[in-house]
């Protein structure tokens, strides 16, 4: 930790990484008072910090933008500077890894995991059904169009992106390979979460990571009805996984 102080002397201070580190830490505190659950709630201040740091200090990265992608929402070009963070850690880009996305909408993660892994091996896992329970603008969005945009997106890794149409449960009651990579993007009530964590638990290599979307999304009024609580419990209770990154995102790995 000191030796990432020394290191980005010049960030640490900047008033946008302290305010966005407190912000998240406040969300964190209220969570732990409405739950009473027991965890480290420091081990996630000093996460939240490096994050931030890591963010402000590599904000110019950004998925590569080619003339035929469509992308009209942009809800992942800010995990970028994380990704490119940790992945680059625990994995060699050079290695045949196998990744796993569960809810992939208009196929950014997926696009920008193959652009940077030559080698990789990507499954989708999609239904590209109507949205319920989740926010107004989800609501909206016309499925059908998203998932032609997906299509259009990915047509160029069709060799290396094999898309499942069907929901998280169905998928994981089929399948029998294990990843490196799995990236829980589906739906964000907490039950939910909470299937999808368990299920890829299972299918999990050693050393692999697990990364949650939306780690402190707080949509529904009851704060344990998001997805943090879907999480947190759960991984209160595993003793060979152990969290690498936290952010607005989550990440853990699994300890060989």
């Amino acid at each position: 930790m000191i030796l990432f102080f020394l290191r980005n002397f010049n960030f640490i201070l900047r008033k946008s990484i302290i305010k966005n580190t407190i912000n998240k830490f406040i969300f964190i505190i209220k969570y732990k008072k409405s739950t009473n659950l027991k965890f480290n709630y420091f081990l996630f201040l000093k996460f939240f910090f490096i994050s931030e740091v890591i963010k402000k200090k590599n904000k110019n990265l950004n998925l590569e933008k080619k003339n035929d992608y469509i992308f009209n929402e942009d809800w992942f070009s800010s995990n970028i500077p994380i990704w490119e963070n940790t992945i680059n850690k625990e994995f060699n880009k050079n290695s045949k890894l196998k990744y796993l996305e569960i809810g992939t909408f208009e196929g950014r993660s997926a696009i920008y995991i193959c652009e940077n892994f030559q080698n990789i091996k990507v499954i989708c896992v999609d239904p590209f059904d109507e949205y319920e329970s989740v926010e107004s603008l989800a609501k909206k969005q016309d499925m059908k169009r998203i998932y032609d945009t997906f299509q259009s997106n990915v047509k160029d890794f069709k060799d290396r992106i094999n898309h499942c149409k069907i929901s998280s449960n169905e998928f994981f009651k089929k399948n029998n390979e294990l990843f490196d990579i799995i990236y829980i993007d589906g739906s964000h009530y907490y039950i939910d979460v909470e299937n999808d964590f368990k299920n890829s638990l299972n299918c999990l290599n050693d050393g692999g990571i697990i990364i949650f979307d939306d780690f402190l999304w707080n949509y529904y009024k009851k704060i344990e009805e998001n997805p943090i609580n879907g999480i947190l419990p759960f991984l209160n209770k595993q003793k060979d996984l152990k969290i690498i990154s936290a952010s607005n995102q989550l990440i853990l790995k699994k300890i060989k």
